[in-house]
């Protein structure tokens, strides 16, 4: 799960053309840099999912600690107005979310993109991933209960 051998590393700085501490980091910030196009970071985002993976076990959902940690820091050059929500939602759910499977990572880069920080632009209508309705519905409550009590501070 997540592991890079020594031989991968050093694999993976050879195609870099990196021989050096310097060289090293040099090239990371390029590829930092390359992320920002939309196109190559959902490529990244995609091969997270698989990367953190504990193929040696069968695992084909990430447990969802990992799943958080993991969004964290692909989101971390990226801010995600619907992440910290998001994590709220899987950390608080009754019942608990215990994984997330491939499908719901992949959808949650389209979810971002399509629906709006607010969740607006939410069609329940379409084939989103079960979990994102009921994330969208315990969003929505919660505003509703703050919109609540602050008309009951108000009176």
């Amino acid at each position: 799960m997540g592991k890079l051998s020594k031989n991968e590393f050093l694999q993976g700085c050879r195609l870099l053309g990196t021989d050096s501490p310097r060289s090293l980091k040099f090239s990371l910030e390029q590829l930092v840099k390359e992320v920002e196009d939309s196109e190559v970071f959902s490529d990244v985002y995609r091969y997270a999912f698989r990367f953190a993976l504990d193929v040696e076990c069968g695992q084909r959902s990430l447990p969802v600690d990992v799943a958080v940690s993991l969004w964290r820091l692909v989101f971390t050059h990226r801010p995600v107005p619907l992440l910290d929500r998001w994590i709220e939602f899987l950390e608080q759910s009754p019942p608990p979310v215990r994984a997330i499977p491939r499908d719901t990572w992949c959808m949650f880069l389209h979810l971002v993109d399509a629906v709006g920080n607010d969740l607006s632009r939410y069609d329940d209508t379409e084939a989103w991933p079960s979990l994102f309705d009921d994330f969208v519905e315990w969003a929505n409550d919660r505003a509703n209960q703050n919109v609540l009590h602050a008309k009951e501070e108000l009176h």
